[in-house]
């Protein structure tokens, strides 16, 4: 190996300053090895160039084109002038396939390598049981980015990149080579019907994925121009199933603060609602479906008890009647009646248990519910699935949720919010991960956030979510390189991974529904 620069710093154990030789360039994110005797794998953060003689009084003669030409073509002392200088985090000792924890500093003048892919590749050996999962190439190296796949799944994972930057591109290559890898339930709550797109293959390896793709439609509400646009697009029908909540399965702490901030609730109401509501839900996790006005009228008479008595027990019987009314029959979610149709099509009960109870892809289609409905959904979803895993009736299950600063966001508590938190926290020992994506990461709940021991980041544009991924991410000493990664580029950092990778993000399998309108120009049009 040839050595590319040497060591010109070295503080501490953590990291060095290097600088390379002439007519060599370091690369943000490129891996090096360092050191003599045991060497050190480092990952390369920050790249700048430094000037030799630029002082205050070479700058004074930069005056007008012809003194720059001067300096630089006649004197020819460009090489003079500036040398490459580059940070280098350090990953680990290289001690065989593994990486060891550095006792000691490199020395000043340690030779500086690019580390060789022969290196790379043994460091990305496969050590545990697996399964492992391909996400693409190594940047830099024709070496596959592995992605140990029981870690990023029980463990949680975070997907943060800006709008635009390819989240849900790379969401669909981890479901796609999960699909394909591992007998796991994998459940997307999809706020904009992107994931649909995941019925159709684009490649031999994706017609196998695709079969394993349910989609429900949530909610009575029209999805018509979703429908059109799909087989405009794909040349294919979008197939689904419609479904809904059984509102017996609301849990009870959900149903008063919906009541609560949709209608009001006072203080008679609500020891109404508690005795009444837990009364007529007492039948387990197997709630029957009945007629809304039933189980209203149920609530009601298993809850008088607790009324205050005379007109003021009357007026709060009332008023909570009418509120649970307004909830049931107004939201889209909930089922009113068995059998019911919507366009000519039959509306199923949501079924927690067998979402998770068999390997496959279910998607959720949220985009014709607005945020309050769809937060009521996730919330019942949710509580659904984690009281499945509680009895064991689950397989290896992956939640995942797009645009999570909707439903987990850190300054707001909606009723879906406890249900994501209680999954971040407890759901690892029941089999239950989850996967955040967001392109707001300070917006997400810190508490959620902090229990994805995976990472994965794209670029990022602004400076308050800059900030945050510094403090966050793991070697990541300057964020800002996190502005220049190309859409198909991203950051891998936590305990799927043996190092922190930069990779090349890989094809898709099956198609990709999330791709913007494209402005088309106009015959005969220019820009002056």
């Amino acid at each position: 190996m040839e050595p590319i620069g040497v060591v010109v710093k070295a503080p501490s154990t953590t990291h060095f300053i290097f600088r390379t030789f002439l007519n060599v360039e370091a690369e943000g994110g490129s891996l090096v090895l360092a050191g003599s005797g045991e060497q050190v794998l480092a990952k390369t953060v920050a790249v700048r160039r430094r000037s030799v003689v630029m002082d205050a009084r070479l700058v004074a003669q930069l005056d007008d084109l012809e003194s720059v030409k001067y300096i630089r073509d006649k004197l020819n002392i460009d090489a003079a002038l500036y040398y490459t200088e580059a940070k280098a985090v350090i990953l680990g000792v290289v001690r065989g396939e593994r990486l060891g924890r550095p006792l000691r500093p490199l020395k000043p003048l340690d030779y500086v390598y690019k580390a060789p892919p022969e290196l790379v590749a043994k460091l990305l050996t496969p050590k545990g049981e697996g399964p492992y999962i391909e996400l693409g190439r190594v940047w830099g190296y024709d070496v596959p980015a592995l992605v140990d796949a029981n870690k990023l799944v029980s463990q949680h994972c975070a997907i943060l990149a800006s709008t635009g930057a390819g989240k849900s591109w790379l969401a669909g290559v981890i479901i796609e080579r999960l699909a394909a890898a591992a007998n796991v339930s994998v459940l997307v709550f999809d706020p904009h019907g992107e994931y649909s797109a995941m019925q159709i293959p684009q490649s031999e390896e994706g017609k196998a994925v695709s079969e394993q793709i349910e989609l429900y439609v949530v909610g009575k509400v029209d999805v018509s121009a979703q429908d059109r646009a799909f087989e405009a697009k794909f040349g294919a029908v979008r197939r689904y199933t419609r479904v809904g909540i059984n509102p017996r399965s609301l849990p009870l702490r959900v149903l008063e603060r919906l009541l609560e901030s949709s209608y009001g609730l006072t203080d008679a109401q609500r020891r109404i609602l508690e005795e009444g509501w837990q009364r007529a839900t007492s039948y387990g996790d197997r709630q029957p479906l009945t007629d809304v006005e039933e189980l209203i009228d149920e609530v009601i008479q298993e809850g008088k008890a607790a009324a205050p008595a005379g007109y003021a027990g009357e007026m709060a019987l009332g008023g909570l009647a009418g509120r649970l009314r307004a909830l049931f029959k107004g939201s889209p979610v909930f089922l009113e009646r068995y059998g019911e149709v919507y366009a000519g099509e039959p509306v199923r009960l949501f079924d927690p248990v067998k979402a998770v109870s068999s390997p496959g892809v279910r998607v959720f289609d949220l985009s014709g519910l607005d945020l309050f409905d769809q937060r009521i959904f996730l919330a019942v979803a949710l509580d659904g699935i984690y009281k499945a895993a509680l009895r064991r009736l689950n397989v290896p299950t992956l939640v995942v949720l797009e645009e999570a600063h909707n439903f987990v966001p850190a300054r707001e508590s909606p009723v879906s919010k406890p249900y994501a938190v209680k999954i971040a926290r407890e759901g690892r020992k029941f089999g239950v991960g989850l996967c955040l994506i967001s392109q707001r990461p300070t917006k997400l709940d810190p508490d959620a956030l902090s229990q994805c021991m995976t990472q994965i980041f794209k670029r990022i544009i602004n400076p308050v979510d800059l900030r945050y991924v510094a403090a966050a991410a793991e070697h990541l000493d300057d964020p800002y390189q996190l502005r220049g990664l190309d859409e198909d580029m991203a950051l891998i950092t936590g305990v799927s991974v043996s190092l922190p990778l930069l990779i090349k993000v890989g094809d898709r399998w099956t198609r990709h529904g999330g791709v913007g309108l494209q402005l088309a120009p106009r015959a005969g049009t220019y820009i002056k």
